[in-house]
Order: structure tokens, then sequence, then C-alpha cells
């Protein structure tokens, strides 16, 4: 509600002095709508914010920070192209910000045009001296492009300045599995196992990681934590359901998992067509059975 407040008080303070804005005082105008963007930023506002700070630059285009603001605020609100020339109007007076190459490198990113993302972020890199965050960006771009082997060098220099960072260990785990490096996989995501072990995604993971690395005893034993505490976790049901079938071979465990996660909706018709055409499955006629409605 004070934000709110705030914002509002700006609101009028602009419009009041809109009506009498000169020369002398423009720049004081831009500058309150460039505190009233900061407002409804704050809020999570982003299309007001873009508006105020085009007013503030409309009013006074030496506006820095509501220059770059307004990049920020068109790509936060999935404007890409329009980030990208409000970003390009910035540059060309500062060719050498980092933090505006920063938001384009990122609209083009969701824009689909990696490979100009990942100059320009290689470019902040080079200005900014090895930024952690600037690494961690372009490691996230480098994964998105299938680059894996560019994305793992990155992750662990972010790792490196910041061995506790969570999410740069999912990530370099993420692109290990990616490489069908499992062990290595299951290793660097330890540090994120470790700070959430009661997390559904954390088990997820893990068994899927273990069943890559042929682990099935350690798979199956996750997945059954996973099914007791969610029931209706149809994908869960139906990997332990594979891992029992086929390479624990115990069947009636196997089928009871099985239907668990047909009746908790599971729809994978590709998962349940190749588990159908595996030959090698224990109790194969029941499987069939118990998918012939399914397919």
């Amino acid at each position: 509600m004070k934000a709110m407040s705030r914002a509002l008080l700006c609101v009028a303070l602009v419009l009041a002095c809109t009506s009498c804005a000169t020369n002398a005082n423009s720049r004081a105008l831009a500058s309150s709508w460039t505190e009233l963007g900061n407002t409804w930023a704050e809020l999570g506002k982003w299309d007001k914010a873009g508006l105020a700070w085009q007013e503030a630059l409309d009013l006074d285009p030496s506006q820095g920070a509501a220059g770059y603001n307004l990049a920020r605020a068109l790509a936060e609100s999935g404007q890409y192209d329009k980030a990208i020339a409000a970003a390009d109007t910035v540059l060309k007076r500062d060719k050498d910000n980092t933090m505006v190459l920063s938001v384009k490198a990122y609209a083009l990113h969701k824009a689909g045009s990696y490979e100009q993302a990942l100059v320009l972020y290689e470019q902040v890199l080079a200005l900014n001296g090895g930024n952690a965050d600037t690494l961690m960006n372009l490691a996230v771009l480098l994964e998105s492009a299938r680059r894996y082997d560019e994305a793992i060098g990155r992750y662990q220099e972010v790792l490196a300045a910041r061995p506790d960072d969570q999410a740069a260990s999912l990530r370099l785990a993420l692109c290990l599995s990616a490489l069908n490096k499992p062990l290595d996989a299951l290793e660097a995501a330890k540090p994120w196992f470790t700070a959430n072990p009661d997390l559904l995604a954390a088990l997820r993971l893990k068994a899927r990681l273990q069943e890559q690395a042929m682990l099935y005893a350690q798979a199956i034993e996750n997945l059954v934590l996973i099914t007791n505490r969610a029931p209706d976790d149809a994908a869960s049901w139906f990997a332990l359901a594979r891992l029992r079938l086929g390479p624990a071979g115990d069947g009636p465990a196997g089928l009871e998992a099985l239907q668990s996660a047909l009746s908790a909706g599971f729809a994978d018709r590709d998962a349940m067509q190749k588990l159908a055409d595996d030959t090698a499955i224990a109790s194969r006629d029941q499987v069939l059975a118990l998918l012939s409605a399914k397919l």
C-alpha cells in the first residue's frame, strides 16, 4: 500500500507539472517520470513502468537510467523486438554499457537469436572482468544452444567464484547428463541435493540420473519415496513400473506400479508403446493387457 500511495503521489506530481513544463524544468519532470517507473517496477507492473520511462526519455533523452530501465521493462513484458530497439538507442551513446548490453542479449536470446546473444554476452564478459552473473547468463545461453561442453566450462567458472551456487550446480549436472555422464552429473548435483533433501524435484532428478547410470536399485528406492509422498505422480509411478518390470524383473510389483500410473492418469503414448514393445520385461502379457486400452 505504501508503494502504491507513492506511485499515485508521483502520478499527481507528474500530471501537475506536465502542463507547465518548459525547457528549464523538463529534466526535473523527466526525473519524476523515471521515479514513477521505478515505483511501478517495484510492484512488478512492467508495462506501466515502461510507459513511465518512455515519458522520461521523451522529455529528456539523456536519462540514462530510464533508457536501461525501458529496455528491461520491454524485455520483462515479452516485447523483445522493442527491447532490442530501446537498448540500441542507449548503446549509440554508450556502446560499452554492460547493463544495457546484457538486457539486449537477454532479449535476443528470448527472441531466438542465440548466436547474436552469445556474441553480446561474450562482449559483456570481456568488459566486466569475468563477473559471475555474466558467466551464469552465458552458460545458460550455451546450454540452451546445446553447446554443453562450453556451458559446462562456464558453470565450473561460476562455481569457482561462488562454490555455494546451487543453480549453477544444478545446471552443470543437467549438462553432464545431456552428454551421458550421469555419474559426474550426480556428483555435480550433490550441493543441490544436499540443500533440498525433501524437494520432490530433487528426488525425481536423482532417480533419473541413477537410472541413467544404471544404478537401478537406488533409482527404485527414490521413486518409492516419491510415490509415497505424491501418490498422484503418474510419471514417477510409470518410471517405477519400467524399472521393476525391466532391470529388476519384479513382475507383480511392476504391474502394481503400472496400474497406479494408469490410475493416476499417465497418458504418454510413446512411453507406453516403448514399454509394450520391450520383449524382455517381466509379466509382458499382463502389461499388454493393461496397456491395450491406452494404445
